[in-house]
């Protein structure tokens, strides 16, 4: 036996010597055994994953929504051979977190809605079973097919909004985004709980955001550009706008909560921007939008408001670029949701609130961000903000000579719409805490202290350029 200092002690020469050491043995393995009986079993190995049994429903529940026949997933992933032959890939996609798409880092910020990523176990299955050689497993084992929503998912709408003509897509080259302005053609305003996306043809719609505009800009400027509307990369290309929502493939259409709106004012227009991927064809698309009322008063209205920076610029070649923003919040609100939102050159970017007595939360971060796919993004329950507290985004950019880059060499990019522009903005939704709209002469005082927000800076902008 070895000894202090890895010394060898002559004890197991003799029989005494021999009679301790097993002594000894047996005591250690009581010890090691729990409550003192007998040593524990090894653990049996965890059966192998199969398709049919363990594969299908995760695929079913979290990749079909795009990979299935006629959407915009490049391949279907809805038959076992169709799985297998992609097995290895599916496994190292899983593992990166690079699908299924969705991009908030876990574990920072509050829940959110709709959440579509993979858990660690399923994660862990899907490598497995690719580890395994991809084993079908028994026909019994193997769930119904995943049954899909067809037509508008939350029933018929109360207005459908649509471009007058299809759009027609290239077969092959870079991605567009194309704006159509819809007028809504409303005698009043009203309130809307519900906006759902219908495209035509799902193979080329990768996502689509929805503006709201009062100030006719967007109808110049479809105006101003041949075939129906027009193209703008970062948003709807105009001044003053207001978000409404956003749709990507796999998102499911819903409501907003009880009690809580989003006002669509009299004769305004709705800006829909298209992202088309081309499929390898010439292709047409007519998406519409279904427009869903409030049932219920509507006690808070919602709104889009956001920190952003538009005077940064960022240098050919520089490859961690810090840019900072920061919205300081002008009355007690609750949010419901964040956006963020950069262009080609983002790298990352993190959403925090610090509170009135300093105590600082994240609302989300995007390790790796991927301009192809940008999302809205809902708590499962408002976040508190009172007044004082402001709402910090922290992104980082990458002019270096990377594929994504739109400038080939690379050279300097200002802030600005243009798709060889950047952008660094955090998009929020709240409503006013406390707001009850259905009192009689209640107003949207929201609205009003936002515009006397955005006079103020842009009065302190313009003094400070003086």
């Amino acid at each position: 036996m070895l000894g202090p200092r890895g010394r060898w002690f002559p004890l197991m020469s003799s029989w005494f010597g021999r009679t301790v050491f097993v002594a000894w043995a047996l005591l250690v393995g009581l010890a090691a055994s729990p409550a003192g009986g007998p040593p524990a079993a090894p653990a049996k190995a965890a059966p192998t994953p199969t398709f049919t049994k363990d594969v299908a429903p995760i695929l079913q529940r979290k990749c079909q929504n795009c990979h299935r026949r006629h959407h915009v997933g490049p391949f279907s992933l809805e038959t076992y051979e169709q799985a297998r032959k992609r097995a290895a890939d599916i496994a190292s996609v899983v593992e990166d977190r690079r699908m299924p798409p969705w991009k908030p880092a876990p574990g920072v910020g509050p829940k959110l809605k709709h959440d579509q990523s993979l858990t660690r176990q399923e994660i862990a299955t899907l490598g497995a079973w690719a580890h395994a050689g991809a084993p079908e497993g028994e026909a019994k084992d193997m769930p119904p097919p995943a049954q899909f929503a067809t037509g508008w998912k939350l029933g018929p709408p109360d207005l459908v909004l649509e471009p007058t003509e299809d759009f027609p897509l290239w077969a092959s080259g870079p991605d567009t985004y194309r704006c159509f302005v819809l007028p809504t053609n409303l005698a009043g305003d009203a309130y809307v709980s519900a906006l759902e996306f219908q495209p035509s043809n799902r193979r080329i719609v990768h996502h689509i955001n929805a503006f709201l505009d009062i100030s006719g800009d967007a109808r110049r400027r479809d105006e101003a550009e041949p075939g129906i509307g027009y193209t703008s990369f970062g948003g709807p290309g105009i001044e003053s706008f207001e978000e409404l929502t956003f749709w990507a493939a796999g998102h499911e259409a819903s409501r907003l909560p009880l009690g809580i709106g989003q006002r669509l004012l009299r004769q305004c227009d709705v800006v829909m921007q298209v992202h088309y991927h081309p499929s390898g064809k010439p292709e047409v698309d007519r998406t519409r939008i279904g427009v869903y009322f409030s049932r219920e008063p509507v006690k808070q209205a919602l709104h889009w408001n956001r920190a952003s920076n538009s005077k940064f610029q960022i240098a050919a070649g520089e490859t961690n670029v810090e840019v900072k923003a920061s919205w300081f919040v002008p009355a007690d609100v609750e949010a419901l949701g964040v956006s963020p939102h950069m262009h080609q050159l983002g790298r990352d970017m993190r959403i925090s609130v610090t509170f009135p007595n300093g105590r600082i939360q994240d609302l989300i971060q995007i390790p790796a961000w991927d301009p192809t796919w940008q999302s809205a993004y809902y708590f499962q329950q408002p976040i508190a903000l009172p007044q004082g507290s402001v709402v910090n985004v922290v992104a980082h950019f990458d002019n270096s000579a990377h594929p994504r880059n739109p400038n080939q060499p690379p050279k300097r990019v200002k802030s600005g719409s243009n798709v060889s522009d950047e952008m660094c903005e955090g998009f929020i939704a709240v409503v006013k805490k406390g707001q009850d709209l259905t009192v009689p002469r209640a107003t949207d005082d929201l609205t009003d202290i936002f515009a006397k927000q955005r006079i103020r800076k842009l009065i302190k902008e313009v003094n400070k350029g003086r």
